[in-house]
């Protein structure tokens, strides 16, 4: 077991890979082309990879308050790049889907988010890589993320 020190460290680290993960999101220039906030691209990244989704399932998702996420909707409705639609057997639901301009910003933000995810990682080896991957995706699923 690891001493408080060292857990403090993990905390410290990842906080810092954060940090600099969002200022280097922030700087991509096809985010900032487009108009697009740090919380634009990473609701288009969920509803990319799971569409369609509704708000509420959106919101568990991604951990951020409904009345939040209604917000990051709306202001993606707005640019053209979601799209809401009503269930046609429950008409209380609506799903939120990415439009063509919205599939296109997907792609160029996971582009981004690769390349400076590899410049990231690029002081490790391949298998400490791989390693880190594991690692990292067992402690989302430990707390309830399935990306």
């Amino acid at each position: 077991m690891l001493k408080d020190p060292q857990y403090i460290q993990i905390n410290q680290s990842l906080f810092s890979l954060t940090h600099e993960y969002e200022t280097r999101m922030l700087k991509d220039a096809r985010a900032r082309e487009a108009g697009l906030r740090l919380s634009d691209c990473a609701v288009i990244m969920v509803l990319g990879q799971m569409e369609p989704l509704t708000a509420s399932q959106l919101s568990s998702r991604m951990s951020i308050n409904p009345g939040t996420i209604s917000l990051y909707v709306q202001r993606l409705v707005e640019k053209g790049l979601v799209v809401r639609e009503r269930d046609k057997s429950n008409r209380r639901l609506w799903w939120l889907t990415l439009t063509q301009p919205g599939h296109d910003a997907y792609k160029a933000i996971i582009e981004g988010t690769a390349q400076y995810t590899r410049e990231f990682l690029s002081t490790l080896d391949n298998d400490d890589q791989a390693a880190l991957h594991g690692l990292l995706l067992k402690a989302s699923h430990g707390i309830g993320f399935d990306w």
